[in-house]
């Protein structure tokens, strides 16, 4: 059998022997065949997106194994987390607490919480969400994640303007299968398109700009993209939730969203503009 990334004298044993691995696998409600479907599929439209550019098989086998060697010299203690279906509990708690105007303070910001009290609290909050999931379990992962924190003052506060992915650039805990879902929702949008030229099916809604500025325009369009593009994920999201109330009257259903995200090719050479 061939596996595709191993070298020709190579068995696939033996490349996870080189190998080392950086991150621990842990599982919190899902198994970890779930998120080894997510990364196969992922792969899987990369490859051939790689493929579809006019890289050979050689050269893609030559760049995995080339990545790998350099992840095996890695030591960040990242741990991958399968959050399964409380990954959606997580990200509809996180939105709904800054949108709802009753866990919102004057400022529109998120009110600080108690985990449980005969008014507005966290517990509250994540029954408004529709939760599977208890409070706790929910508390736990926000927290385990750096989505919120709890302070001195006894309350939980919001950190981030969402569920975020995790904090991963030093270490830490990331949702793998967030991730996943992430990666494998752009490349099918461009797969879909890519193949779409060859007459497969009509092209989705896939859009992107660059232009090289000035360095220190930096932040300033960071911090445009990030306004305009929540903007645009909660009209999206909010859409979403309202339409998933409705039965399909054919019993048929299909997942759908839309992503926003930020490009940076890094610094370039500076070139002559008219």
């Amino acid at each position: 059998m061939d596996c595709g990334l191993c070298t020709s004298d190579e068995s696939f044993d033996e490349l996870k022997g080189r190998v080392q691995m950086v991150a621990t696998i842990t599982s919190i409600h899902e198994s970890e065949l779930h998120g080894q479907l997510l990364l196969t599929e992922v792969v899987k439209l990369f490859t051939d997106l790689l493929i579809a550019s006019g890289a050979t098989v050689q050269m893609i086998r030559a760049a995995t194994i080339h990545s790998l060697e350099s992840v095996a010299s890695n030591d960040a203690s990242t741990t991958f987390t399968e959050l399964g279906s409380l990954l959606r509990d997580c990200m509809e708690v996180m939105c709904r607490w800054r949108r709802s105007v009753e866990f919102v303070d004057e400022n529109g910001e998120p009110r600080p919480l108690q985990l449980a009290s005969p008014t507005i609290s966290f517990d509250l909050l994540c029954k408004k969400a529709r939760c599977q999931h208890s409070s706790f379990e929910i508390l736990q992962a926000l927290l385990e994640f750096g989505a919120v924190s709890n302070r001195e003052d006894g309350l939980i506060h919001s950190e981030t303007p969402t569920f975020l992915l995790g904090r991963a650039d030093s270490g830490g805990r990331l949702a793998t299968d967030a991730l996943l879902k992430h990666l494998e929702g752009f490349l099918r949008s461009v797969h879909r398109n890519v193949t779409s030229v060859s007459g497969h099916g009509k092209a989705k809604f896939e859009r992107a700009c660059t232009v090289t500025v000035a360095r220190e325009l930096e932040p300033i369009f960071d911090q445009l993209v990030r306004q305009r593009g929540q903007e645009f994920i909660d009209s999206i999201d909010e859409w979403l939730e309202r339409n998933a109330k409705y039965e399909s009257p054919s019993g048929r259903y299909v997942e759908l969203g839309a992503g926003a995200y930020f490009v940076d090719f890094g610094e370039q050479v500076r070139r002559k503009i008219e």
